[in-house]
């Protein structure tokens, strides 16, 4: 014998608010914000390091410019992998949220354009030997820290002081924004 079990749905629309507060929308804009910001700025810092360690371990004026170029080439790709993260933010609609999408958008481009530079810079080095090794690679932090910091949105531009105060509410957001 077959026993068949339905379960009865009742809306429940006029019983409970799922919709948040300015105040928790703003948090969670910046929460998302901040917390992608830090991943992208942690991502380009792990893929230098590892190129800067490749390249002192190895000591091989031979090697190490195509080391270096072969870095700049992963950072790129990452930053184009953040202009795709950029646009799959799922942040509250508001007012601020498509511009914040856009600004991200537009500074991860921004920072292709500062790794280009820094690639085609670093194309132009002599060999680097182990005296250069400190050049080259402060040349190629110099350009990954320009990246960084294109990408950084301008939240007082947003005219809206709940979001500007979650952000500055925000600890993720004390180093990857740009406050003022």
């Amino acid at each position: 014998m077959a026993l068949l079990v339905t379960a009865a749905t009742i809306p429940t629309l006029a019983c409970s608010d799922d919709a948040a507060s300015p105040e928790e929308d703003a948090a969670d804009t910046a929460a998302q914000v901040c917390g992608l910001l830090v991943d992208w700025s942690n991502d380009m810092t792990e893929s230098m390091n590892a190129t800067s360690k490749t390249i002192t371990d190895a000591d091989d004026p031979a090697t190490a410019n195509g080391v270096l170029l072969d870095g700049f080439d992963e950072l790129i790709d990452l930053a184009r992998t953040h202009v795709d993260q950029a646009g799959e933010l799922d942040l509250p609609d508001n007012d601020n949220s498509d511009g914040l999408v856009d600004e991200l958008r537009a500074g991860a481009e921004k920072s292709i354009d500062e790794l280009e530079r820094g690639r085609a810079a670093a194309a132009e080095l002599d060999p680097i030997d182990v005296e250069g090794q400190a050049g080259a690679i402060g040349g190629a932090m110099n350009a990954v820290e320009s990246a960084k910091s294109v990408v950084e949105p301008v939240i007082a531009a947003y005219d809206d002081d709940v979001l500007q105060r979650a952000f500055e509410d925000e600890p993720d957001c004390l180093h990857v924004i740009q406050p003022s």
